[in-house]
């Protein structure tokens, strides 16, 4: 979108911008049409709606730039194709690297570990065993083989495994590959164009100032309506000039003009505080959303976990089989269980994985995991070990067989050959009749058999992968042997009779501090749910390690809710509904049953398609009438992260599809900053809320005035005192907000729901008006009425002052002001808590006292400074006037402490009758 017109929108668009230029057309019509004196107001106003759109305009600007950085920095490199060209007037084919971008349908591609796959190829050509990294497309963690045999035609293209797609990467081997589609004709780029057509989730702010607004221009335009009906129907007749000021200073008055900017620049503070924090606000908007989300639907991999695999245990025999942590001391050189020392030098020797020119490993994540557990073991005598016993012959890994065989020269034996076989447990294991103990060996017995099924079945169930490692010593064989076979029939050198080695179980491991993340999460009455692409045993086992689920909670539910607390995309298909969600009859009766028991109970979402992520968003949304927000880094997450309320994608591993779908960018990919966020969230939602009530405690005192004036008392305000109010005090202190600590712990509290909870409701609308406004009102005309002279200006046209009738007006004008601003002071003091006591609470907003203080300086100003006196017609008061003026201030202060303190003795008397621990309240 163009940036000019964004900024055209945040200035000239919605609801409360249109009232805000409606005042100032008011306002400039009266000086223009009218000759009135009062230019000042519509500009200050004109500005103030400028700067404040500006501000939003930049704020997002600033996030789209941060957007671009990132991207810039994961750019695809060039790319390495064949193309022919004519030399000598013959076809020849030549390599040349170019820019992804440039690639065409028909290309051939020439592709290695390690690389990003520049579009969706077809393999013409691959090394056997290679391997790539569909993470970002189906959220599994592990590798997919891939192959050049055609898939049948029953196969989905995503799923086929001779075809490799846009934004993902060769983990293993090397392979070639013809494009046939490229750009948005990619299966990516068929995901991104579906979800642009998908209209966005309106933010909670959004809908909440939207009812705001509607709330106010009614109460604006009736009470503009009634002071013009009032002015023609008083018994004071008045010419049409001063009958429509009035009505318009009615109007403007209801008006809060610093609104806008006040909810930008605290949303703007609350942004720059998130970001110092790595976490990227795309909407900012979206900070308040997020304090009220009560659903956070999580992808599992690159998000709860770290997205790489780590080897985790071991499974070895001495003396009796053991599993062994790979992060205890057992596991780490100097390495004294010789059985231990053995499957770590499998372990490095059947490994594919390479120094990359940084010295760091690359290859398949497997074998990866495996290389860096077993280096700790070695140590800097790894590398020797390899070339003392280097690699003679290999038979690579296949679906079929689903194992790896190396064979490796004894560099201190010649004619000595150790061969190491690796693979899936079952494969390997029945290839073996003997065990490995310490440095001897024993028969492969049933019972030992079964002892290490039984130590495989465990890892299994805690969501390990599981790879299982045999070793065969060759003696008596030619140093120039040549080893040849690709299966256990062609091989001329014995494939039976391998001793056992151990297990290793590798895991895709849960990030540092998601658990108590989680903890915090529940604590908030916030549910976290898992959904991914991942397998429901891995799911679940995750899943039970970082809280979402409680250790046997499974098995101790009952049969009926069992069945909905972990769902798979399996059971999930046949409920999906037709079109975009749950509205206007979309599925039948059967369906919305399934549905709601599932948004009740479930978990964990496993094996699920994007599809099925969207849709389970829309559940919890429509059904469940949940605020949603979904965190993920892959294309699959995309549409389930623009369908919530708040979209949260990963910063580093995230895809771009990903974050141009999101909300919150994570910068630093930590779940925990969600966690953060949220309370950030809730701590901008409450301080908003309070300064919305401050804001609007003026409105009362602001606007009797003009009624006032219809019986006969003089002008009490006039519109430019107001506009000095909201924009010269208030919106400063309103701002200033932003800054208030929590009064307590609010993620210990259920989140607001915005259409159930409204941040401006009947409540707050009584508080500001009818409560503090009324108090206000009392005491500003308490002191109005005691200002000398004042009762003489009854009934008496303002035209007709003398000059010392009108000093004595504008006297009264600024008893009113000074007292009206001190009356604010109170306010802004106690609505910065709810029901703490102010003398306990404190003031330790910094910011605000600042604010306090510049306040009390303005007014100071305005009516004692004579150019000020000029602008805004006032005259200076006494000591003793100026001090009548703080009956206002006290008299809020007072009667407020007295309500808390009815409050704090309400909720004591509740929680001891229902036996809940007292708490010593201040």
């Amino acid at each position: 979108e163009d940036i000019f017109l964004m900024l055209l929108k945040q200035v000239f668009g919605g609801l409360f911008n249109i009232m805000l230029w409606i005042c100032v057309a008011c306002e400039l019509t009266l000086a223009v049409i009218f000759e009135k004196d009062d230019t000042v107001t519509p500009l200050i106003l004109s500005m103030v709606i400028v700067a404040s759109g500006t501000l939003q305009w930049w704020t997002e600007l600033q996030a789209e730039s941060m957007m671009e950085s990132l991207q810039n920095m994961q750019r695809t490199e060039l790319v390495c194709v064949h193309r022919n060209i004519f030399q000598g007037g013959r076809k020849v084919a030549q390599e040349q690297w170019i820019e992804p971008g440039d690639l065409v349908p028909g290309e051939l591609v020439v592709l290695e570990a390690g690389d990003k796959i520049p579009a969706d190829i077809r393999i013409v050509f691959c090394t056997e065993g290679a391997e790539v990294d569909n993470a970002a497309l189906t959220g599994e963690s592990l590798p997919e083989a891939r192959t050049v045999e055609v898939e049948g035609d029953g196969v989905a293209v995503h799923e086929a495994h001779n075809v490799c797609f846009f934004g993902t990467t060769v983990l293993k081997g090397r392979m070639k590959g013809i494009v046939f589609a490229t750009g948005d004709d990619t299966f990516l780029g068929q995901i991104n164009e579906t979800m642009t057509q998908c209209a966005r989730t309106r933010s909670t702010l959004e809908t909440q100032i939207e009812h705001f607004v509607h709330v106010i221009a009614y109460v604006a335009m009736a009470v503009g309506v009634l002071s013009l009906v009032a002015n023609l129907m008083s018994p004071v007749q008045r010419p049409i000039d001063l009958i429509l000021e009035n009505a318009a200073t009615a109007f403007f008055a209801q008006v809060p003009e610093g609104l806008l900017p006040t909810v930008t620049i605290s949303l703007m503070i609350a942004s720059t505080r998130m970001v110092r924090r790595k976490v990227l606000v795309r909407k900012i908007d979206a900070i308040e959303t997020l304090g009220c989300v009560s659903v956070l639907c999580s992808d599992k991999t690159g998000t709860l976990t770290s997205g790489c695999m780590t080897a985790t245990d071991i499974v070895t025999h001495a003396d009796g089989f053991a599993t062994c942590r790979c992060t205890e001391n057992e596991w780490a050189a100097p390495v004294q269980n010789a059985s231990v020392l053995s499957l770590a030098q499998c372990g490095i020797l059947n490994n594919s994985s390479k120094p990359n020119r940084e010295g760091v490993m690359a290859g398949s994540p497997t074998e990866v995991a495996i290389m860096e557990a077993c280096t700790r073991v070695f140590g800097d005598d790894r590398m020797q070990y390899q070339e003392q016993n280097p690699q003679v012959f290999e038979i690579p890994f296949n679906s079929e067989t689903k194992w790896m065989l190396t064979i490796h020269a004894d560099g201190l034996r010649p004619g000595a050959f150790r061969m190491v076989l690796k693979g899936a447990p079952e494969r390997v294991l029945a290839m073996c009749t003997r065990v490995l103990n310490e440095s001897s060996t024993v028969e492969l017995s049933d019972q030992r058999r079964g002892e290490i099924n039984t130590h495989l079945h465990k890892l299994m169930s805690g969501g390990r992968r599981v790879l299982c490692f045999a070793e065969m010593r060759l003696d008596g064989y030619a140093d120039d042997f040549v080893f040849e076979g690709s299966s256990p029939e062609k091989c001329n050198f014995p494939m039976e009779g391998f001793t056992w080695v151990g297990l290793i179980g590798l895991e895709d491991p849960p990030k540092e501090g998601v658990k108590d993340a989680i903890a915090v999460l529940d604590d908030a009455s916030c549910k976290t749910v898992m959904v991914t692409g991942d397998h429901p045993t891995t799911a679940q086992a995750i899943a039970t390690r970082i809280g979402i689920l409680r250790e046997n909670e499974l098995a101790n539910l009952p049969e009926e809710i069992r069945e909905y607390t972990v769902v798979t995309g399996h059971q999930l298909a046949a409920y999906v509904p037709e079109g975009d969600g749950f509205e206007n009859g979309a599925c039948s009766e059967e369906q919305m049953e399934f549905w709601r028991k599932t948004v009740q109970h479930a978990r964990v979402f496993a094996r699920v398609s994007p599809v099925h992520k969207r849709v389970i968003v829309r559940a919890y949304q429509q059904i469940g009438g949940a605020i949603v927000a979904m965190t993920g880094d892959g294309v699959n997450d995309a549409p389930a992260l623009k369908a919530a309320e708040v979209g949260v994608a990963m910063g580093i591993r995230g895809t771009e599809v990903a974050k141009e779908a999101a909300d919150i960018v994570l910068l630093d990919d930590k779940f925990t900053s969600v966690v953060d966020a949220m309370g950030q969230g809730r701590l901008c939602s409450e301080n908003l809320k309070k300064s919305i009530m401050y804001t609007l405690c003026s409105k009362i005192p602001q606007v009797m005035p003009t009624f006032a004036e219809l019986v006969g008392v003089p002008t009490a305000l006039t519109v430019t005192q107001v506009l000095l109010i909201d924009i010269g005090t208030d919106i400063w202190t309103a701002i200033a907000y932003a800054f208030q600590p929590a009064e307590a712990s609010l993620m210990s509290q259920k989140p607001r729901h915005p259409l159930r909870e409204r941040m401006v409701d009947w409540t707050v609308l009584m508080y500001s008006y009818f409560y503090i406004g009324m108090i206000q009102m009392a005491a500003c005309w308490f002191v109005f009425f005691n200002m000398p002279h004042i009762l003489d200006l009854m009934h008496k046209q303002a035209s007709l002052y003398t000059f010392e009738e009108t000093k004595w007006n504008y006297a009264g004008m600024a008893a009113y002001y000074w007292t009206l601003v001190l009356g604010q002071l109170g306010a802004a003091m106690v609505t910065t808590t709810t029901r703490t006591s102010l003398f306990s609470y404190g003031l330790p907003n910094r910011w605000l006292n600042v604010c306090f203080a510049l306040e009390v300086l303005l007014a100071a100003a305005v009516i004692f400074g004579e150019p000020f006196q000029r602008l805004f017609k006032t005259e200076p008061l006494t000591a003793s006037q100026a001090l009548m003026g703080c009956t206002g201030l006290v008299a809020i202060v007072f009667v407020e402490e007295l309500r808390k303190a009815g409050l704090r003795w309400g909720d004591s008397r509740r929680d001891a009758e229902e036996g809940l621990p007292l708490v010593q309240q201040t």
